[in-house]
């Protein structure tokens, strides 16, 4: 297996929940390579910049700031982060949605044209665009059709397929990676398991009443910890094959309920849980579990990390972290 080491990476929405973990990720696996993000807000506390990362503030749709940032940078790989990643305010803004996610890929890449930069390119893509699936169809392999079934997952099927696209007609070496749920600490808790986690820690703390507000327990997802999918992107860096789209999950599903019932057994307090209507998504998958086995063939990643321990990190983050 032929590898590729990057020495000068480029960090799309480098400051959000996964970009911290790629960047710690990066300091570890090449200690002699350079890091520059590239992000519209100021990176967490836990992930300053120092002496081999620099962040640039700038917004992906801004051609003219990108430009000069990878003109600077020079890299040699790009992850591109930078997203609206939520499915729920995809519903209320499907344009603004389908403008940082679509249109801020195709700024990214015809910038990297423009500069006659060839770096290799992760384009974290969402497995929200395989939408409804049948039961039988799981689990999902690469070659499944594209049914997204909410704006989110419309604008990152379109980021996919533009991947592809400029691929295909530039020979820009493209990956895209389709990365299944994916938690733990530091995520925004508009995210299922940071809600559950972070609704747990007020009640031990008494900031709330002892009932835990969720949504539809009973769909089934492939969860993964975010430090098992930074190593994925990483792995597909050296090793994946241009061109080629990537899944990246667990190749479990897991109900909703049995994780909030992994973390309500660690709680030191009694919660009672109630279904709120306003946290049910108006179409959502029964079963999705993803086919990792292009990844594992290519590359040779597979996942590491514990998911119960993974779950104990989570809540112990919003344990120390009130926000």
């Amino acid at each position: 297996m032929e590898t590729y080491i990057p020495t000068r990476i480029f960090i799309t929405g480098s400051t959000g929940f996964v970009g911290g973990y790629l960047i710690e990720a990066c300091r570890q696996r090449y200690p002699t390579g350079t890091i520059v993000g590239y992000a519209r807000q100021t990176p967490l506390p836990s992930i300053p910049d120092d002496a081999t990362t620099h962040t640039i503030y700038g917004d992906i749709l801004d051609a003219v700031a990108l430009r000069a940032a990878l003109a600077d940078a020079q890299p040699d790989l790009v992850v591109h982060l930078a997203a609206q990643a939520s499915v729920a305010t995809s519903w209320r803004d499907p344009a603004g949605s389908l403008m940082i996610n679509a249109l801020g890929t195709v700024t990214l890449f015809e910038s990297l044209l423009s500069l006659h930069l060839t770096p290799r390119v992760i384009l974290v893509s969402s497995s929200e665009i395989y939408g409804s699936v049948l039961p039988e169809a799981n689990p999902i392999p690469e070659t499944a059709p594209l049914r997204p079934g909410n704006p989110y997952a419309v604008t990152k099927a379109a980021q996919d397929l533009y991947g592809l696209q400029y691929y295909l007609a530039t020979g820009l070496p493209i990956m895209r990676a389709r990365p299944f749920n994916h938690f733990g600490p530091r995520q925004s808790d508009a995210f299922v398991i940071a809600s559950f986690a972070r609704q747990i820690a007020q009640i031990e703390r008494g900031e709330r009443e002892p009932h835990l507000t969720v949504g539809n327990l009973q769909v089934r997802r492939d969860f993964l910890p975010v430090r098992d999918v930074v190593l994925a992107y990483l792995a597909l860096a050296e090793a994946g094959h241009a061109g080629e789209a990537y899944n990246i999950g667990s190749g479990k599903s897991y109900t909703i309920a049995s994780i909030l019932e992994h973390l309500l057994a660690m709680s030191n307090v009694p919660i009672q849980v109630t279904v709120d209507p306003a946290r049910i998504r108006p179409v959502d998958v029964p079963d999705i579990v993803a086919n990792t086995e292009r990844i594992q063939r290519d590359t040779g990643w597979r996942p590491v990390i514990d998911l119960e321990v993974a779950l104990r990190e989570t809540l112990e983050y919003w344990r120390t972290n009130s926000h």
